[in-house]
Order: structure tokens, then C-alpha cells, then sequence
């Protein structure tokens, strides 16, 4: 009877010490693949395929939501390139991604061809520039097909330029200011419908004029309403047929508009936010029913589906200080966030109750001024006080639904030299890791199926 208890205390025991080394081989593969994964958050600038092999083995190692993350972002962060260095206020960019314009000392006009296609080496320089005789230009508008833009500023007249011939920009015509002699007419904000045939203004004097610019060469004005009588407005955005608009103001008030009679604009709502004393940025859907949202916690997400009665269907922290930027797709589903901080971060709101984030665009030494994004979310510009630079995004979706398989789809033969992995690994046993391998290298891909 002894002799039984004695075998099955030590059976026990055998179990107990079994269940308990197992859950330490769990805590270190975890503490390995979260060690592993921070290395190669810190070397994504200076060595970008370092951090993609040492990113993917944490993933490979142990597979979770900071592992997952830290491999999408960099990821994501290879295919970012830098446009120009030059400082640029404002991004935007047409539907298809291709024709874009930047707005610093001078408005220049880009075609991103080159850009977008891997096996061209000699990236194209800019290919125009919006010239004016009058200085002070600071916002601007394109239409999605990249063939109408706006250009405004202090100096008061809004102009039309015909980019038919991205390379050959055509000045067509000068949008006056305010109604009355007396208003202060420098431009705040402008913006065009998705056809270019529409546009609206916002001028200090707190003028907002809608314009019909189907004949481009001939524009004709629409209406002039006093819109906002002691506020300046920090952004302007509009639905792709030009019937709703939404204002926002440095006071923190957001407002919409109905346009559908462009002669009669209408307030149609003010958007409920927390009081604010710096500005607010927005972004809108094509149909107008998606909108934006900065708050003082981050962003919000509100449904237009009734333009005089919005829902705020949800709100979401973004690890950003303030948000000077915000792009969303034409269908409202993917958002990029940027401002006061060395990312720019993406957004799925395919359900807009739950906003997940999706990655960062990371990589900057300064603040981020303006953002934009592609029809598709294929394409992202990112601007500010260090340059602009320019993502290609067209296999995010692919690399977020499996950044595992992904990774290993581009290059099967990923390894880790022995040196390396005891540098980074801090000298974790490699046989744990290499099963019967007995070459130099640790292959990263494998790693799962070597492993014990």
C-alpha cells in the first residue's frame, strides 16, 4: 500500500513540476518574442531588414497583439519613401493615387507613376508648379480625377487651375472674395466636389461662398452666406456631389451644412463636442453620412444619415497629443489620424462602432501637418515640417489579415545569423529554436516547425 502512494505522490509531483516548467517555457517564449519584437521597433529606420527578420521571429516565436502590431508596422514602414524634404503645409492627392499636390513656398504638382511602380528606379521630380505672382498661398483642393484644383490664401481670390495636362497647368480663372468691399477675404479653407464642378470657400470675414465651376474658364457664383461671424475655420470638408459640407472652427464648433441648393446653403446641424480651445480636424466620406472627428481624447466617429440630427456612433483614444491631420477613404472605412508626434496612424472603420487600428506610418522627426489617402486607401501622402513622403499601401489588407504569411511570401528564406540572434536574443538557447537544422543560420520562417 506504501509503495503505491509512494507512486503516485511522485506522479503528482511528476505532474505538478511538468504543468509548472511548461508555464515558465510559455513566460520565456513570451518575454523572447516581446524583447525580439522591441529591437526591432528601435532599428526600423537605421536597419529596416534587420527589424523585418528580428519582427518576424517574434511572431514566429509567440504570435500576439503586440508581436502581430509591431510586425504589420514594420512592415508597413519599408514601403514608405520620401517625396521631397521640402516643408509642406498640405497634402492632397486624386482617386487613383497619381497626381498629387504639396503646398510649401510653392504649390507643386506631382504624377507618382514612377513612384508606384518598384522596378523604376529613377523616381520623377515634380513635374510643375502652380506659379502666382502674389505670395501667401496656403490651402488648396484637387478633384478626384486630378484634372481641377484650387489654390487660396492671404491673398484673397481663389484660383481654378486646369491640370488636363498635369505638366502644363493652365491658370483658368481667379474666384473673387467676399461680397462686400469691406470683408476681410483672405482664404481660410477651400474645397471641390469629387467632379470638380463645385466649390466652396471660407474666408476670414466669415464668408462661406459656393461656386459653379463647370466651365472652368467661366465660373459662376452661386451664393454668399455669412457663415461663421467670430470664428476662424480650421478645415472644410465636402461630400463628393457637393450637397453637404462641414465646417470646423478654431474655437473647437463643427458644423453642417446642406448645399443640396447650392443658391440657399443651409446650418443644418452643430455637432455636439467637448469645449475646445484649439482647432479641429475632419474628414468625410463621398456620400457625406461618415464624419471625423477630432476631440480632446482623440476621435469620433459621427453618422449623417439625417444631416440635421447626427449620431455619434463612436469615440476612440489615439495615442497622438493633438491630430492637425485626418484623410478617409471615399467609402468611409479606412482613416489615417496624424499631428504632434513621429507617426501617422491608419484606421479600419468598416464598422464604425468599433474603430481598430490598423498600423503606423512611422519614421518622422517632426510634427505632421496634413495627411491624405487614395480612393482605395492604396496610396497615403504624409507632410509636415520634414518633408512629405509617400506610402504604398495596395497590400495592406493582406498584410494585416497575416503579416506571418506575408512576410514569408516576399522572402521564404529569411534567416538569422547565430552572431545576431545572441545579440538580440540575449543569448536565449538556440537549439530551442533550430530543431535538427544544423546550418549557421536560424530560418526564420520555420521557426514554429523546428521549435520544441
Amino acid at each position: 500500500m506504501l509503495a503505491v502512494l509512494l507512486v503516485v505522490s511522485w506522479g503528482v509531483a511528476g505532474l505538478v513540476w511538468k504543468r509548472e516548467h511548461d508555464r515558465a517555457s510559455v513566460q520565456e517564449r513570451i518575454a523572447l518574442a516581446h524583447g525580439l519584437a522591441l529591437h526591432a521597433a528601435e532599428l526600423r529606420d537605421a536597419a529596416p531588414r534587420m527589424a523585418l527578420d528580428l519582427g518576424l521571429a517574434a511572431v514566429e516565436i509567440h504570435s500576439d497583439e503586440q508581436t502581430r502590431a509591431g510586425l504589420i508596422d514594420t512592415m508597413v514602414g519599408i514601403r514608405g519613401y520620401e517625396l521631397t524634404p521640402d516643408v509642406s503645409g498640405e497634402v492632397v492627392l486624386s482617386d487613383d493615387g497619381r497626381i498629387a499636390l504639396t503646398g510649401g513656398d510653392e504649390m507643386s504638382v506631382w504624377d507618382l507613376t514612377t513612384w508606384l511602380d518598384p522596378k523604376i528606379v529613377n523616381k520623377s521630380d515634380r513635374i510643375a508648379v502652380l506659379k502666382d505672382r502674389r505670395e501667401g498661398l496656403s490651402t488648396m483642393a484637387l478633384s478626384g480625377d486630378g484634372r481641377t484644383a484650387l489654390t487660396g490664401g492671404d491673398v484673397g481670390d481663389t484660383i481654378v487651375w486646369d491640370l488636363t495636362h498635369p505638366a502644363k497647368p493652365i491658370r483658368a480663372a481667379a474666384l473673387a472674395g467676399g461680397k462686400n468691399a469691406e470683408d476681410d477675404d483672405s482664404v481660410l479653407a477651400v474645397a471641390l466636389s469629387r467632379d470638380g464642378r463645385t466649390a466652396v470657400i471660407a474666408n476670414l470675414g466669415g464668408d462661406l461662398t459656393v461656386w459653379n465651376l463647370t466651365d472652368r474658364s467661366r465660373p459662376t457664383r452661386l451664393s454668399v452666406t455669412r457663415a461663421y461671424p467670430s470664428s476662424l475655420v480650421s478645415d472644410l470638408r465636402l461630400s463628393a456631389d457637393g450637397g453637404i459640407a462641414v465646417i470646423s472652427y478654431g474655437d473647437g464648433a463643427v458644423t453642417v451644412w446642406d448645399l443640396s441648393d447650392p443658391s440657399r446653403p443651409v446650418k443644418s446641424a452643430d455637432l455636439a463636442l467637448p469645449v475646445k480651445s484649439h482647432a479641429v480636424a475632419t474628414a468625410m466620406s463621398a456620400d457625406g453620412h461618415v464624419i471625423l472627428v477630432e476631440n480632446e481624447h482623440g476621435a469620433e466617429v459621427w453618422n449623417l444619415d439625417d444631416k440635421s440630427r447626427p449620431v455619434l456612433t463612436a469615440a476612440f483614444d489615439v495615442p497622438l497629443a493633438d491630430i492637425y491631420g485626418m484623410a478617409l477613404t471615399p467609402d468611409g472605412k479606412t482613416a489615417l489620424l496624424a499631428g504632434a508626434s513621429e507617426s501617422a496612424i491608419l484606421w479600419d472603420l468598416s464598422d464604425p462602432s468599433r474603430p481598430t487600428r490598423l498600423a503606423a506610418l512611422k519614421g518622422y522627426a517632426r510634427e505632421i501637418n496634413s495627411v491624405t489617402l487614395g480612393a482605395d486607401g492604396g496610396v497615403a501622402l504624409v507632410a509636415g515640417d520634414g518633408g512629405v513622403s509617400l506610402w504604398d499601401l495596395r497590400d495592406l489588407a493582406e498584410i494585416v489579415a497575416d503579416p506571418e504569411r506575408a512576410a514569408c511570401g516576399v522572402n521564404p528564406g529569411t534567416e538569422i545569423s547565430k552572431a545576431d540572434w545572441a545579440r538580440y536574443t540575449g543569448g536565449a538557447d538556440w537549439s530551442d529554436y533550430k530543431g535538427g537544422d544544423l546550418s549557421d543560420a536560424l530560418a526564420v520562417c520555420f521557426i514554429r516547425w523546428g521549435s520544441m
